[in-house]
């Protein structure tokens, strides 16, 4: 009977864990709604699982002890009850685990869902040092007193999770039917042009500023709106792309890691445990049966992209070179796989437009190929192919912005960010200018500066924002015993660089130190600029330090509920 109880203390430390994580799985999910059959169901679940897998480990390890130094005895001589020390370890392991959690998703999640989290976290932690002081009396205690102790715990933990689910709430968006769009006589006569880079940092751009090499951003700090963009900090720069396409955090979009699931608890499409930002639930622990695993949507996830938002309100949009766009959901498109496999067919909508497309392919000058001599041959062919694959889908924005019939074109330039993958360079650092990968670092940004430099000379009439998320540098792969040694005593953190934000055009001002961006305030400002309605459940604001007095008097800031209802009707000032 002894051992059966000894045994049963180790299964509820297991099941307490069990019943603290599902809990979290939800305040890392804001989108599902936490009803109490759902937390019922899963927290049985959960506790049935750890309970049983914890318990039975933390048992089998009494039975080796017990075999090799034998029974604890108390002063009194009496066997010495053990288990509910592990209940006490249960709850502060809980307790590291959301307070883990709660630093590292401050930026994916919003703030009410934050400060949900940080109360949770709080409930918790209180249990955890109330089992504490029962522990220390416990220790003590014999075998019924020890066991009103545990039982008496296990009433704090009920009164705990009760409080836990009263902090729940729900994040998830509104999905309205019918949805009214008021645009201004603005709307249409300021068309925007914007240039996504990947991987170019402010701090890089400063240090070339100093070497005098980079025009274009010489004269946007002079004339135009610069300022930082900060990054998110993430192992994978989608979510921070995402969130750039949409002006959502990554619990709306869903682009939170490789994988989402889907399980008979949450059955219904959008509400898919995302798991931000992987750390725990099925992803580490596994399984409520059967478990669908989704591979994370792109380029924008389950929410609506810009050049989408601008198609919901009639205006023509083209979509050069984004990252895993597909080929419809604007007027004009010409995927990244278009420029990556040479020309494929299929891959420009209309297809009409393939031919003037591959007619803009041109071979790098010999010229600026010899810069790139010095690096390892692969390195060289790579930065080359590149950097013509950018110059290409550069040209091809150009020649969509010629026509004039679009109101926004939006352009992905991903070859810096290869090339540094190529060079090797593992670090958010500027190689010397004197070394062969500084030399072709230097070569690749001054010809996309000298490419901004030409959209704004010809398209004086556009608004021209060119954003980098800059993102976190990938870690150095180890591959010796020793570099694994290393690794495992001391791992690498690559960190993120911040990226920046440049806008130019009619009605834009000149700050000096303007205030941080995030990668969530591109939508709303292009939104903005081009005289159209915000959606409520962006998570951006607009940049309006980048505009000027009369721009902003001119220009009414609008709301809509959100551009992803099921109709939305658009209604024209004066129409």
């Amino acid at each position: 009977m002894a051992m059966r109880w000894g045994y049963w203390k180790r299964v509820l430390a297991g099941a307490i864990f069990g019943l603290y994580m599902a809990h979290l799985l939800y305040f890392l999910n804001p989108q599902i709604d936490m009803t109490p059959w759902r937390l019922v169901s899963l927290t049985l679940v959960y506790g049935a699982i750890c309970g049983f897998l914890f318990g039975s480990a933390l048992w089998l390890l009494r039975f080796l002890r017990v075999r090799l130094f034998g029974r604890a005895l108390t002063a009194a001589g009496e066997p010495r009850t053990h288990g509910f020390g592990f209940i006490v370890l249960a709850a502060f392991v809980s307790l590291l685990v959301y307070w883990i959690h709660l630093h590292v998703l401050r930026i994916y999640l919003p703030i009410g869902a934050v400060r949900i989290l940080s109360m949770a976290t709080n409930v918790v932690a209180g249990t955890a040092f109330v089992l504490f002081i029962l522990w220390l009396f416990e220790r003590t205690a014999g075998k019924r007193r020890s066991r009103a102790i545990t039982v008496t715990g296990c009433l704090f933990v009920v009164v705990s999770s009760f409080f836990l689910y009263e902090r729940r709430d729900s994040y998830r968006a509104d999905r309205q039917r019918v949805v009214v769009a008021n645009v201004g006589l603005v709307a249409g006569e300021r068309p925007t042009i914007v240039v996504a880079i990947r991987n170019l940092p402010y701090d890089w751009i400063v240090t070339l500023l100093g070497e005098g090499s980079l025009p274009f951003f010489e004269s946007s700090r002079r004339d135009g709106f610069f300022t930082r963009l900060d990054p998110f900090p993430a192992n994978s720069p989608k979510a921070i792309w995402a969130s750039m396409a949409t002006g959502k955090l990554p619990y709306r979009h869903g682009v939170t890691g490789r994988f989402s699931y889907r399980t008979p608890l949450n059955p219904a499409p959008g509400e898919q445990f995302l798991l931000i930002p992987g750390g725990v639930g099925f992803y580490a622990w596994g399984l409520i049966p059967p478990v669908q695993r989704i591979s994370a949507p792109l380029p924008a996830g389950d929410a609506m992209p810009l050049w989408a938002m601008f198609a919901r309100l009639s205006f023509r949009t083209a979509v050069v070179n984004w990252p895993s766009a597909g080929k419809l959901g604007a007027s004009f498109v010409a995927t990244d796989r278009f420029f990556n496999r040479q020309g494929i067919a299929g891959e420009v909508t209309p297809a009409s437009e393939t031919v003037a497309a591959l007619a803009l392919d041109k071979p790098i000058d010999a010229s600026l190929a010899a810069r790139f001599n010095g690096t390892r041959p692969y390195a060289h062919r790579r930065a080359i192919e590149e950097l013509r694959r950018d110059l290409w889908a550069g040209a091809v924005c150009s020649r969509t912005a010629e026509d004039g019939h679009y109101e926004l074109t939006v352009l992905a330039l991903d070859g810096l960010a290869e090339t540094e993958s190529a060079l090797r360079l593992s670090q958010n650092t500027l190689p010397e200018k004197t070394t062969a990968a500084g030399g072709a670092v230097r070569a690749y940004v001054e010809q996309l500066d000298r490419f901004l430099q030409t959209l704004v000379r010809d398209f004086p009439d556009r608004t021209l924002v060119v954003v980098s998320p800059s993102g976190p540098a990938p870690p150095i792969i180890p591959v010796t015993p020793w570099a694994w040694a290393k690794l495992a005593v001391d791992p690498d953190d690559p960190g993120a660089d911040d990226g920046f934000v440049v806008i130019r055009g009619r009605g834009v001002a000149h700050r000096e130190n303007p205030q941080l961006a995030v990668a969530t305030d591109i939508v709303p400002t292009v939104l903005f600029a081009a005289g159209l309605p915000l959606g409520r459940d962006m998570d951006g604001r607009v940049l309006t330090e980048a505009f000027t007095e009369s721009v902003l008097r001119t220009t009414g800031l609008s709301m809509i509920q959100t551009y992803e209802a099921r109709k939305l009707v658009v209604r024209r000032a004066g129409g």
